[in-house]
């Protein structure tokens, strides 16, 4: 069986794919992505050939639709095993925003990334950054890009709430002259990390890796259905969206070409994740974006939601994120407070439960249905049986929401009774769960599982490699 066999057998066809764009970055010829109901896939271009078996081992090795070997990562990167596992790493915690107001209104919550990775480019710690920009080619998608200065990083600030691959950028990265930043999601910065301990020349110009807390996300026939129940036909070409417009927490905002606008409060559109929450993001156990330097989500609390303007739970991982910080600090860029990591982690139990225990009994179910299942080297003890029959009313709700008969009926609906509709749901929803989606969590024991030979695999490349993947044909 060759490569390309293994991954569409264990990762395609199972459903484990997460989107990171790494097999068709490495092997830009022979593969390219195609939009399924299923999220963006790959695709073979053509057959594969013997010249193509060294791109496609090392696709096959770093793809994070196989799993991530999270404790051999920790130990590469940290010398150590976290001390707590629904966090990951850390050395300091803060609250925070960007100083300036303009980039702390463009940002989703208080423009913090967007803010480091400009200091980073202006006082020449990198020459670029990789960053997700909506609308850059065509205004309904988002790309990936290498930002080189200030206003190209603000042009890529906000959210994008839409499965983007975004190592397809990898021949880009390779060809770039100088040090990168790198921002992505979980499974994107796990892909890149496996990449770097591979050796691969594109992963080991990023010296800085940022990410944003990530729990839900969507395809992207969730913009469509979201117009369509503002009877906006299918024909007409979207001119504008964005996913986080506005004051913080924002609103979703897409402009169709007739020149009509239509909006809606992120709590409201969020009635749209039952009916076209990604796969990806269910099976993934990383929500605060354990692998990265820096981590950023929002910092949900009665009182900054009261306070209106945007603000940030910031998380620096190693060395180099708690010295920019306080550089950052010194020249009043930021605006930092520190907190407990217990504080950081009440602000999201919610989302930690659903990735750090719901994953796994997602996971096992998978897995009795005799499907390959992805392999982080860690899970937890014990999961308490009233968590699964949450779990149920959950799974539930996303596997109903994916009949066609369910996306047709949503799409029909009026924003104004289902978006108020959803929100009391859901907070009612919230409220009857959280004693089961609570119990015991912060106390949640987890076991490093047998070694595997997933590192072995990765770190035998790196001996190897001499620029798989990125030739200038």
């Amino acid at each position: 069986m060759n490569d390309w066999d293994r991954l569409q057998q264990q990762v395609i066809q199972p459903g484990n794919c997460t989107h990171c764009g790494a097999c068709v970055g490495l092997c830009p010829d022979l593969l390219h992505f195609q939009e399924t109901d299923r999220g963006p896939l790959p695709h073979l271009r053509r057959a594969p050939q013997d010249t193509d078996a060294a791109e496609l081992a090392l696709a096959w090795s770093v793809c994070s639709g196989r799993g991530t070997p999270y404790p051999d990562i920790f130990q590469w990167l940290h010398g150590s095993l976290p001390d707590d596992w629904l966090l990951g790493p850390y050395r300091q915690v803060f609250t925070g925003y960007a100083a300036e107001p303009g980039i702390r209104r463009r940002g989703a919550s208080g423009g913090v990334i967007s803010r480091m990775l400009i200091h980073l480019l202006e006082t020449g710690q990198v020459d670029g950054a990789m960053v997700l920009q909506q609308g850059y080619k065509t205004p309904e998608r988002a790309t990936p890009l290498i930002a080189r200065n200030r206003e190209e990083v603000l042009a890529a600030a906000q959210s994008v709430y839409a499965v983007t691959p975004t190592l397809t950028l990898l021949p880009e990265m390779a060809a770039f002259e100088g040090k990168l930043a790198f921002v992505g999601l979980p499974e994107q910065v796990a892909t890149l990390r496996m990449l770097q301990a591979a050796g691969h020349p594109a992963a080991q110009k990023v010296v800085f890796v940022a990410g944003p807390y990530t729990g839900t996300n969507m395809y992207f026939g969730a913009v469509r259905a979201f117009l369509r129940s503002q009877g906006v036909s299918d024909r007409l070409a979207i001119t504008s969206l964005q996913w986080r417009a506005g004051e913080w927490p924002g609103y979703l905002q897409v402009e169709v070409e007739d020149g009509r606008v239509f909006k809606a409060q992120k709590f409201y559109y969020n009635y749209l994740i039952p009916f076209y929450i990604s796969r990806n993001c269910q099976i993934i156990p990383d929500f605060t974006n354990e692998l990265t330097d820096l981590s950023v989500g929002d910092a949900w609390s009665p009182t900054f939601e009261s306070a209106g303007g945007g603000h940030s739970v910031v998380v620096a991982r190693t060395p180099l994120a708690v010295d920019t910080l306080a550089a950052m600090q010194t020249q009043q860029a930021l605006e930092l407070t520190p907190i407990e990591v217990s504080q950081a982690l009440a602000m999201h139990g919610h989302m930690l439960d659903f990735k750090k225990r719901g994953t796994y009994i997602r996971l096992d179910w998978q897995q009795q249905r005799g499907q390959p299942i992805p392999d982080f080297g860690y899970r937890p003890a014990v999961i308490d049986r009233s968590r699964y029959r949450v779990e149920r009313v959950i799974s539930g709700s996303f596997a109903i929401g994916r009949w066609p008969l369910s996306r047709w009926l949503i799409a029909r609906l009026p924003l104004g009774l289902v978006g108020p509709a959803f929100n009391t749901l859901r907070k009612t929803w919230k409220g009857l769960s959280k004693p089961t989606k609570r119990k015991g969590l912060g106390q949640t024991q987890f076991i490093v599982e047998d070694a595997s030979d997933r590192w072995t695999e990765l770190t035998q490349h790196a001996s190897t490699i001499t620029g798989v993947g990125h030739s200038d044909s």
